[in-house]
Order: C-alpha cells, then sequence, then structure tokens
C-alpha cells in the first residue's frame, strides 16, 4: 500500500500567522490596491476581502478584473527580509512536522520566496519533499490555486495515489471541501493561538462544530499528530 500523503497548508496551520504576519501582508494588500486601483483604503480594504471571500485568494480578482501582474503583486505584498520579526518563536515544530508518517508536500497559495523564507525560520525547510505555492499553480493558462478542484485533481494524479491515502490538513473551510469532495481525507485546523486569545478576551470563545466535510478537527499540530491516522 502506497504511503500516505500529506497536502499540509502553511499559515495558520504550520504556525501562528495571525500573530503578525496576515495583518502585515492585509496591509500591504490594501495599500497596494488603493495605488494601483485610485481607490481610498477603506475602497481597496473592502474589495480585497470581497475578492478573497468570491475566488479564495484576493490575486485571482485582481488578475481576472484589473490585469494586476501576480508577480508584482506577490512581491509588493508578501514580506521577506522582516520576517523575523512577524513570526512568534516555537520549539519542536519540525519535530512535529517529521513524525507525519509519510510523504508531505507544503500546498500555500502564498509566494514562493515567502513559503521557503518561512519554512527556514521555522526550522521546517527538511521537512516536505516538495513545496508547492502561488506560481507553481498555473495550469491550462490560468492561476489556480486552492480551492480550485482543477489543482486538487492535478495533485492527485501527480501523487499516483488513490484519494483515501491523500490527506489536507488547512485552516479554510472551502480547501477542504474541494478535497473532501475528491474523497481526500480532510483535517481541519481550527483556529490559531492569537484567534482563540482574541474570542476569549472578547467574552465570545469560539466553539466549532465539526461539518461533514471535516474527518479531525484539531486546534494544533500536537493533536494532529497524536491522530495522524484518522480514517
Amino acid at each position: 500500500m502506497a504511503r500516505p500523503l500529506w497536502l499540509i497548508d502553511l499559515d495558520n496551520t504550520l504556525y501562528d500567522a495571525s500573530w503578525r504576519v496576515m495583518g502585515e501582508i492585509n496591509r500591504r494588500m490594501t495599500a497596494f490596491m488603493a495605488e494601483r486601483l485610485s481607490l481610498s483604503e477603506q475602497q481597496a480594504s473592502h474589495l480585497r476581502e470581497r475578492y478573497w471571500r468570491r475566488y479564495g485568494a484576493t490575486l485571482l480578482g485582481l488578475v481576472r478584473h484589473h490585469e494586476i501582474d501576480p508577480h508584482e503583486f506577490l512581491a509588493r505584498t508578501h514580506p521577506h527580509q522582516e520576517l523575523h520579526h512577524l513570526v512568534p518563536k516555537s520549539r519542536g515544530g519540525r519535530y512535529r512536522v517529521s513524525r507525519l508518517a509519510g510523504e508531505r508536500w507544503l500546498l500555500t497559495n502564498a509566494s514562493r520566496r515567502y513559503a521557503h523564507r518561512l519554512l527556514q525560520l521555522l526550522g521546517l525547510k527538511r521537512c516536505f519533499d516538495r513545496v508547492i505555492a502561488m506560481e507553481d499553480m498555473k495550469l491550462i493558462g490560468r492561476l489556480r490555486p486552492k480551492p480550485s478542484m482543477l489543482l486538487m485533481r492535478t495533485l492527485l494524479r501527480q501523487s499516483g495515489r488513490p484519494a483515501g491515502r491523500v490527506r489536507l490538513i488547512d485552516d479554510h473551510d472551502e480547501n477542504l471541501q474541494a478535497a473532501h469532495r475528491l474523497g481526500m481525507r480532510t483535517a481541519r485546523v481550527l483556529t490559531s493561538k492569537t484567534i482563540r486569545r482574541r474570542a476569549r478576551d472578547s467574552g465570545r470563545p469560539l466553539a466549532a462544530r465539526r461539518p461533514s466535510y471535516v474527518r479531525l478537527q484539531v486546534h494544533c499540530l500536537g493533536s494532529l499528530i497524536r491522530a495522524q491516522h484518522f480514517r
């Protein structure tokens, strides 16, 4: 029997991106859109979120409706040199990820440069057999990032495994739904530490039921590893 393949998301799955990184990326995206599309900051922020909800990635809306160069967008919006100030320090990440038995592919809608830099900072660079970033998701002449069904089918074919031997670990429902429809096993990393703390501080602690398209729901990698043989 083929070893399982893990398709593992990056932000808010492998580390707590809500601590600082996601706020910085959103700020840069809003500034970029305000400048290039001649919008106010409020208009740009609203459009950024609308495209993210509609297409699964803000970049897709910008390419489709405004002919924005994806390489310029990724270079302008994803921090690189200053990432060490934006990522919370943690220990044991390499040990935890390496305990996931099977082949491991990183699957992220972020830029390749950003993904490799983050893996280096997190000490996870040698934990993955393959890194699939936004630049690698061009299929049939168009970008097809998560939750594209075409992307998921392509990865499944490339894996050479039956769908039941492929496991997607992600924090976004749309990505998990796409994988579930193809018969992949799915695990949802429900929220980051930062999001849980903010919810508690607001007096509205998070409590989410596990939907049918999620086979396993966890809060951290440690819990995932202990339950990694889920079906």
